[in-house]
């Protein structure tokens, strides 16, 4: 168990629910490699009470936090400072707390750039939430002709033939979704915390596309957040064996 003393410096991941994270087990792996007297907690967050929880992170002596499902978006407007990336994407996952005040940016941008390697062409967004907004950002900094879809838009499911890539940015886990192609790269946020694949995932690679998991996009955007809070090169190493990959 995480020894945390009163000399802890303490971050977080706000989420409603967040229980089922892994970004604990990563951080504080990442922690304890560079040894650092650090702590990565969970922390429940209802809709109604983010930017007060926010706020209470601040006047408690936190360093930061993650932000996930469903704050992504309303948290830019707790903020006082808003990165470009994170403005352009409306979007934010990572929060740095500095005299007194809320640096919010968007590790995600970063990660999902990252995840398309030297892909162009065109891509297929699935999912309107603050992690698709994160990726469209992404894709259309690198010049991608951009189409987003949601299970709430007419026609759903979309038919995914002829995209270069295909984001998931859905919090589904249990139902591929799409038909993907061979020859796609298909990046897939959500994961399961057993560490088995979606059924995204799973029909990606029987397809034959290149895929990124959940996982993956994990320690990326994670080994990001943590940079920005410890100033330290992250130990992505350790960060993916604690997820065991």
């Amino acid at each position: 168990m995480k020894e945390v003393r009163g000399t802890t410096t303490l971050v977080g991941i706000i989420g409603w629910p967040v229980l089922h994270s892994l970004s604990p087990v990563m951080q504080n792996a990442a922690f304890d490699a560079l040894g650092l007297d650090w702590a990565y907690v969970p922390l429940p967050t209802s809709p109604d009470r983010l930017a007060e929880a926010v706020l209470g992170l601040v006047a408690t002596g936190f360093a930061g936090a993650n932000v996930t499902i469903p704050h992504k978006t309303a948290v830019i407007e707790v903020a006082d400072e808003v990165d470009e990336v994170a403005r352009h994407a409306h979007s934010a996952n990572t929060l740095v707390f500095r005299d007194g005040r809320v640096l919010a940016s968007s590790t995600d941008v970063d990660a999902i750039a990252e995840a398309v390697g030297d892909a162009t062409g065109r891509a297929l967004v699935l999912g309107r939430g603050g992690s698709a907004r994160a990726a469209v950002a992404a894709l259309a900094e690198r010049e991608f002709d951009v189409t987003v879809a949601s299970r709430s838009d007419p026609g759903w499911p979309p038919v995914a033939d002829g995209y270069d890539v295909v984001v998931n940015a859905t919090p589904v886990k249990d139902d591929p979704m799409i038909r993907p192609a061979a020859g796609q790269v298909l990046i897939d946020l959500p994961y399961n915390d057993d560490g088995q694949p979606t059924a995204l995932t799973l029909a990606g690679r029987e397809a034959g596309c290149r895929v990124v998991d959940g996982l993956e996009f994990l320690v990326a955007q994670g080994a990001a957040s943590f940079e920005r809070w410890t100033g330290r090169p992250a130990p992505v190493a350790a960060m993916r064996a604690s997820l065991r990959l």
